[in-house]
């Protein structure tokens, strides 16, 4: 079932609509997306964020709030692109701009890792080290721009292929689940958003996906029928609506 998702929260956020789609979906990425990986700011003030003019730059978990929105916005800006080197290490430049390192070490922001790191949820996997990200993230980019996915098991190969890789100093996991909601978008197919709750059954599907990817397919199964309820919410049976006119018609008797 095809839906342009991308479509309808680029025509919400230029028409201004209260109580939108858009505006949930903002606050509500940035809100998981972050606190996935330790932001300490709650649902409330993430709100508050999104809806304040100016806001102090006093906390690295300020700043990527507020750079998630502005990459969510440049994300919905260039839904159709291909993903290429470039284009992922312009995110990470959205992403980390303005940052202070919180290990106390001067971080790449905009470019991919210079030395070689095991960071983040795959902490026990031994991810790619510096020198091989260019091109093994190419070789990923290639196989994945050849066709249109659609399955669920399509983006959760993908998602655990770019987190082994682990291009970044720091951000891998939030430029990683944001292109799982870009080119859920670019194929036209419901995105979703992972859920700080479910963090546990998130961790454990990217370690365990290798011999289970189960695991990790089930979690972006839930994720995605989250999506679809929120989308519900706003446009009522809209879904079901579209479900019904794209069944094959039974022929005449």
């Amino acid at each position: 079932m095809s839906q342009d998702i991308a479509g309808i929260l680029i025509n919400e956020r230029a028409n201004h609509r209260s109580r939108s789609l858009y505006d949930w979906t903002q606050i509500n990425f940035a809100y998981h997306n972050n606190r996935i990986e330790g932001s300490m700011l709650s649902l409330g003030q993430t709100a508050q964020l999104y809806r304040a003019t100016a806001f102090n730059h006093d906390s690295n978990d300020i700043i990527e709030m507020q750079n998630h929105f502005r990459l969510f916005d440049y994300v919905l800006d260039s839904i159709d692109e291909p993903l290429t080197l470039d284009y992922i290490k312009k995110l990470h430049g959205i992403l980390k701009q303005g940052t202070i390192s919180r290990r106390g070490t001067q971080e790449v922001i905009g470019d991919f890792k210079h030395k070689n790191n095991v960071i983040g949820q795959l902490q026990t996997v031994n991810t790619v080290p510096a020198d091989q990200v260019p091109d093994q993230l190419a070789h990923l980019l290639k196989l994945w721009n050849k066709q249109r996915q659609t399955e669920l098991s399509d983006y959760a190969a993908f998602h655990y292929g770019f987190e082994r890789i682990h291009p970044f100093s720091d951000g891998n996991g939030r430029i990683g689940r944001m292109l799982l909601f870009k080119e859920r978008c670019r194929n036209r197919v419901i995105p979703f958003i992972l859920a700080d709750e479910d963090r546990p059954f998130y961790i454990r599907g990217l370690r365990e996906f290798k011999r289970t990817p189960g695991y990790l397919i089930d979690t972006f199964g839930n994720a995605m029928d989250q999506y679809a309820y929120a989308f519900e919410q706003v446009y009522g049976n809209y879904l079901q609506k579209q479900r019904n006119q794209n069944k094959p018609k039974q022929p005449r008797r």
